[in-house]
């Protein structure tokens, strides 16, 4: 459909009934034809603002407007409805004067025949501008559409009302004018209101809402961490962060049509990742959990029936029994329902709350002293102490005698990490030795 010749046709159409209602005005004296003339000039205006405006927002990006011009199609529909609403709240005033001072008026069948003229043309340009107004999602064809609407309803009740004249009842004549005018003020300002919406980038909660439902409909995401969106004319821009499994293919191009067909719109993303495999997912969700201090030992192994994940989970060690098997049990469940994963076990270990609040430099200096201490009565010497955290993960190197027995080794390098344990129970501790 062509835009463009569409509104123009709306032009032309809203010229000819101007002058086709001044000359009948002006023949048979009808102050309500007269003021349909008015109507139909009002209309002309407003449609010369719309072709401009949906021409211009129609205008691709440039580098001062690099997300177009189609804020300037919300500005014609607001300018449209302003006008609409001025025009009904003129007819209604018009309307309350005649009811007061009914007016002597010559009938004929001159100011009838061009209403009904008036009434169908104003019904094929209405219905053309309202499909463009669908195609192309714009708010300032949706205003024009809607004053045509209400130029066909105004001109039936004109031609009633001019009946009503000439058969005695002239009362109902304005009576009409009010209702017809109260239905279209409402329109009127529900479009004024979505112009300003889009103008003030204000959008709908729900919309934000259908967009987090559809990215959380996406099997790899795993959670939508924020959502930023705004309308510009027929575009909905967002700007996503979304938390998803590692190796996630093509997700913005999937997200993109599922919101295009959920929201019936034209939609541009920003989406930004972070990804997350399934050891980082699960200290996530431990870390969630009320009463978990840190987590620890995240072990993933593969089953018959899918991923086995074990854990050592960190408690307040002034903890109940019943309470540390609540929070094991309800940790559990909540990884099971991770998927791919079918078995999950929970152990439960008591914080030192004092050595949770070290500094680095501090659990470095109360870990050396315990090492070398059993360095010194053993056979083996420290090669380097890597502390990181909190949470804690220590990793320490130890160099052993070339020609030492294996599990002799062992059994030290075991003592080790029991040594570093009782000191910090949440830490991951890995002790590594080489020979000298």
């Amino acid at each position: 459909m062509d835009v463009n010749r569409v509104t123009l046709s709306s032009l032309s159409a809203s010229l000819l009934l101007s002058v086709m209602k001044l000359y009948a005005g002006l023949i048979t004296g009808s102050l309500t034809v007269l003021a349909e003339f008015l109507h139909s000039a009002l209309d002309s205006l407003t449609t010369l603002i719309t072709f401009l405006t949906v021409r211009l927002s129609m205008r691709p990006p440039d580098a001062t407007h690099p997300y177009g011009h189609r804020k300037l199609d919300s500005i014609g529909g607001l300018a449209g409805a302003l006008l609409l609403i001025f025009t009904m709240a003129w007819v209604m005033g018009e309307a309350i004067g005649r009811m007061l001072s009914p007016p002597e008026i010559e009938v004929g069948i001159l100011p009838i025949g061009v209403m009904l003229v008036s009434m169908i043309i104003d019904f094929e340009r209405s219905r053309a501008l309202r499909r463009a107004a669908e195609l192309i999602g714009s708010r300032a064809l949706e205003s024009d559409a809607l004053h045509f609407s209400s130029d066909m309803l105004t001109s039936l009740a004109v031609i009633l009302g001019l009946i009503f004249v000439r058969m005695g009842a002239k009362v109902l004549d304005p009576l009409m004018a009010i209702l017809i005018s109260a239905l279209f003020l409402r329109s009127a300002l529900r479009i004024s209101k979505e112009a300003l919406y889009d103008l003030t980038d204000r959008i709908d909660p729900k919309v934000i809402e259908e967009v987090r439902g559809v990215c959380l409909t996406m099997p790899q995401v795993l959670e939508v961490e924020r959502v930023r969106a705004r309308r510009v004319g027929s575009f909905l821009f967002a700007d996503l962060r979304l938390r998803v499994e590692r190796g996630a293919p093509e997700l913005r191009e999937r997200v993109t049509e599922a919101l295009r067909g959920r929201l019936n719109t034209d939609v541009d993303l920003v989406i930004e990742v972070v990804e997350e495999g399934l050891e980082e997912r699960v200290e996530r969700l431990s870390r969630d959990l009320d009463g978990v201090l840190d987590v620890h030992a995240i072990s993933v192994s593969d089953s018959e029936s899918g991923k086995r994940v074990s854990l050592h989970a960190v408690v307040k060690s002034d903890t109940e029994v019943w309470r540390a098997h609540q929070i094991s049990e309800e940790l559990e469940r909540r990884i099971r329902e991770i998927p791919g994963v079918s078995e999950a076990v929970v152990h439960v270990d008591p914080a030192d709350i004092p050595v949770l609040r070290m500094s680095r430099e501090e659990m470095r200096e109360l870990l050396m002293g315990k090492i070398e201490g059993m360095l010194r009565d053993g056979e083996g010497m420290l090669e380097s102490l890597e502390v990181a955290g909190p949470p804690w993960s220590i990793t320490l190197r130890v160099i052993v005698p070339r020609d030492a027995e294996l599990k002799a080794v062992h059994d030290f390098t075991h003592k080790l990490e029991l040594a570093i344990r009782e000191l910090v129970p949440s830490a991951n501790v890995t002790v590594h030795f080489s020979t000298d």
